[in-house]
C-alpha cells in the first residue's frame, strides 16, 4: 500500500471509529485545525516551535461521556507505528493530566491503549529484520530515514508515492488492548482520574451518577 492509499485507508478508519463510539454512548467531535482549516496547517508545516507543533500534531477527536461529562482526546492511527513528534506532543498532553487514547486500525482487530501505556519498540531491533537496502539509521531508538543515503531515500521516497521520512517507531502489539473492552475500560479510567486529580465529589453529587 502506497502512501497516499495509507491516507485515506486511514481517513476511513478514523471515520469508522467515531461512529461506533458514538454507538457505544460516547459524544465525539473532531479535533485540531487539521479538521477544521487544511489550509493553516499546510501554512505552518515547516515550523518547528512548541505551538505550531502542537497544532500540527493534535490528536484527531475528543470524546465525553457521562451525566457529569468526564472528556478525553483520542487520536486513530491506522499504521502499527508512531511517529516521534506526534508521540512526544501526545505525551506533552498527558503529562498535565490530559487522557490521551490512541486507537490502532491496522492489525485487523481494533487495539488500543492509553497513551503513557503504549510501548514502543526499539528501531534498532525493528530495521534488524529489514533487508539491507532498507535499514535506515537509528537515533535515541528512533528510525530516521532521512539521516540515510540521499539516493537510497530518493528512491523510498519515490517508491512509495510520497514516503515521510520522519523518525518512528513500531508499537509492541502485547502493549495494546482489545477494543471489545474499551468503554468498561475507559469508564473506569475516567472514574479514578476524577478522584486522582482532586476532584471529589460534592455532597450532592454520587459517585454512581457521573456514568
Amino acid at each position: 500500500m502506497g502512501f497516499k492509499e495509507r491516507i485515506e485507508a486511514a481517513r476511513i478508519f478514523e471515520n469508522e471509529l467515531f461512529y461506533e463510539m458514538n454507538n457505544l454512548g460516547f459524544e465525539v467531535a473532531k479535533n485540531g485545525a487539521e479538521h477544521t482549516c487544511q489550509e493553516f496547517t499546510k501554512f505552518i508545516m515547516p515550523s518547528s516551535d512548541q505551538t505550531s507543533l502542537a497544532i500540527r500534531f493534535a490528536p484527531d477527536g475528543v470524546a465525553a461521556i457521562g451525566k457529569t461529562p468526564r472528556s478525553f482526546y483520542v487520536e486513530a492511527k491506522y499504521a502499527s507505528n508512531i511517529e516521534k513528534t506526534a508521540y512526544e506532543q501526545y505525551m506533552k498532553l498527558a503529562s498535565v493530566g490530559n487522557i490521551v487514547v490512541l486507537v490502532f486500525g491496522g492489525y485487523g482487530d481494533w487495539m488500543w491503549q492509553v497513551i503513557e501505556r503504549v510501548t514502543l519498540i526499539d528501531g534498532d531491533e525493528t530495521v534488524s529484520s529489514f533487508p539491507e537496502n532498507m535499514r535506515y539509521p537509528v537515533i535515541d531508538g528512533w528510525i530516521t530515514p532521512r539521516k540515510a543515503d540521499d539516493e537510497h531515500y530518493k528512491e523510498r521516497k519515490h517508491n512509495n508515492g510520497g514516503f515521510s521520512g520522519t523518525p518512528y517507531r513500531e508499537v509492541y502489539y502485547s502493549s495494546l488492548l482489545d477494543w471489545r473492552i474499551f468503554k468498561c475500560d475507559m469508564l473506569s479510567i475516567l472514574k479514578r482520574d476524577y478522584i486522582n486529580l482532586g476532584r471529589f465529589f460534592n455532597s450532592d453529587v454520587e459517585q454512581s451518577e457521573l456514568f
